[in-house]
C-alpha cells in the first residue's frame, strides 16, 4: 500500500481526537463517538503503512485528550489548554520520519480548536451543565396518559410508554384521557381531562 499525503493521515487523527473530546462534553445519541472510532481506526491504519514516529503520536493524543479534563478544572487553570494545543503542534512537526506535515496545517489544527474550545464546546457545556436535571417523577407528573382498565379507585392506565397501576377520586372508564397528579411507590394518582365542548356561540357546554 502507498504511503499517504501525511496531512491527511494528520487530520483524520485530529479529527476523530476532537470528535471524542466533543463526544466527551456533550454525550448524545452516539454518531459523535461512533465518528471519532471511525476515524481514530482509519489513522491508524494509515500511520501502520507510514514511517510513523509513535511516540509523536502518543504527544499528539495526550495533547488533544488533555481537553477532556478541562472542565473539571478551575477558570484559572483552563490556560493549561494552551499547553495541551502546543503538545498537538510538537507531536504534528515529529509524527514522520523523512516527512512532515505542513507547518500551515499544524498552526490551523491549534489555533481553530483552541477557538473551538473556548467559544463553542465550554459554552454549549456550561449550558447542559446548568439545567435542571429531571428525575422519573418530574418527567411523569403532569404528564396525560389513558384509562387501560376501570379506575373504581383503582385500576390501570397507561402513561408516557409504560403501564401504571391509578387510583382516582372519582370513577373512570377505558379510554377516559388523564393527567398524573402524583406518585405513590409503584402507582399513580389521575384525574380525568374533562373536555369541554364549545357551542357554536363560543360559550362552553
Amino acid at each position: 500500500m502507498p504511503n499517504v499525503d501525511p496531512n491527511i493521515v494528520y487530520l483524520t487523527l485530529v479529527f476523530g481526537l476532537w470528535i471524542g473530546v466533543s463526544a466527551t462534553y456533550l454525550p448524545g445519541t452516539g454518531i459523535k463517538e461512533l465518528l471519532a472510532v471511525a476515524a481514530l481506526v482509519a489513522s491508524v491504519v494509515m500511520l501502520s503503512t507510514m514511517p510513523t514516529n509513535w511516540v509523536a503520536v502518543l504527544v499528539i493524543v495526550f495533547g488533544v485528550l488533555s481537553f477532556i479534563v478541562m472542565p473539571f478544572l478551575k477558570q484559572q487553570l483552563l490556560l493549561l489548554s494552551i499547553g495541551g494545543l502546543i503538545l498537538q503542534g510538537i507531536g504534528a512537526w515529529f509524527m514522520f520520519d523523512g516527512l512532515h506535515v505542513s507547518p500551515i496545517l499544524i498552526a490551523l489544527t491549534i489555533g481553530l480548536p483552541l477557538a473551538y474550545h473556548r467559544y463553542i464546546l465550554m459554552p454549549m457545556f456550561e449550558r447542559v451543565r446548568q439545567q435542571p436535571i429531571l428525575n422519573e417523577d418530574d418527567l411523569l407528573i403532569g404528564s396525560r396518559g389513558r384509562v387501560l382498565s376501570t379506575i373504581n379507585p383503582t385500576g390501570t392506565v397507561h402513561v408516557r410508554g409504560e403501564t401504571w397501576t391509578a387510583t382516582s377520586d372519582s370513577p373512570l372508564k377505558p379510554g377516559d384521557d388523564v393527567i398524573i397528579l402524583e406518585r405513590d411507590g409503584l402507582q399513580v394518582i389521575v384525574e380525568g381531562v374533562k373536555h369541554k365542548r364549545t357551542s357554536s356561540n363560543g360559550h362552553e357546554a
